[in-house]
């Protein structure tokens, strides 16, 4: 029994690598010298030699270690920084937006380039945060983060605010983009607690695969074929008539010119 979950987990994510690198059996099954229903029949079934499992990884390049690294590791626990260092970001905006930039996956050259830093600024950036023990510099300055993604900020922390203008900033962009550019969603409606509970978890599980997604985009794709996208959701009480406000009769704004409705 235990035997089978294991393997069922491994077609799960080769799955998921064959769709994100948008390898379908057909093709798998010609860099295979098989038949494209032999293919099928071995991910349905979920069970064959170790050998074709690692002539698949080989095929779409990944190793038999990181298949089952990914397996064990499907969800990604979110990191959190002590207080006192979410504080002495706070207090430095420069470095934060520094950091903010690293784990986005934005190399160091690239912020430098896209913030008009000489390599001095860059290398200054990077040395605060070794202190703060975020990342190591390696052999030729090689950075290595040292905290894993994703970073589960505090609520009401010290970085609060910065982070509240930030997703203001975004939503804003959200609610003027183009057609084609993004989605936006806005609704509310009347809804029980059994519901609620239901649909948050619904969220839940689009918030890890989003997460997922990103991961196994950044094993098989190059930086330069990949996007920065940003997944805002929220889910709660909405209390309507605190955002809409009806002042007295008499009191109320008018509107220039004549907009009664003929009788």
């Amino acid at each position: 029994m235990e035997g089978q979950k294991q393997r069922s987990g491994l077609f799960a994510v080769l799955k998921r690598v064959l769709k994100a690198q948008g390898i379908h059996y057909r093709e798998l099954a010609e860099m295979m010298n098989l038949s494209e229903p032999t293919v099928k029949r071995m991910f349905q079934e979920q069970d064959c030699k170790v050998s074709r499992l690692i002539e698949i990884c080989d095929l779409i390049g990944l190793s038999i270690n990181e298949l089952v690294e990914l397996d064990a590791n499907k969800t990604t626990a979110p990191t959190q920084l002590s207080i006192e260092t979410e504080q002495f970001l706070a207090d430095d905006p420069g470095l934060t937006s520094f950091f903010m930039l690293l784990v986005s996956q934005f190399d160091v050259e690239t912020i430098a380039q896209k913030n008009q830093l000489s390599s001095s600024d860059a290398y200054l950036y990077l040395r605060e945060l070794e202190k703060l023990e975020l990342v190591r510099l390696g052999k030729s300055d090689q950075v290595h983060l040292r905290v894993s993604r994703p970073i589960k900020w505090r609520l009401g922390g010290p970085l609060h605010q910065t982070l509240v203008k930030v997703n203001q900033r975004f939503i804003q962009q959200a609610i003027s983009a183009k057609e084609g550019e993004g989605v936006f969603y806005s609704t509310s409606r009347l809804l029980s607690t059994q519901s609620i509970t239901r649909l948050n978890q619904e969220v839940d599980e689009v918030y890890q695969r989003f997460q997922k997604q990103a991961t196994l985009d950044q094993l098989y794709y190059s930086l330069a074929e990949l996007k920065p996208y940003k997944l805002v959701a929220t889910m709660m009480p909405f209390e309507i008539s605190r955002y809409f406000l009806v002042p007295a009769f008499a009191g109320r704004p008018q509107l220039k010119g004549d907009y009664s409705v003929a009788s």
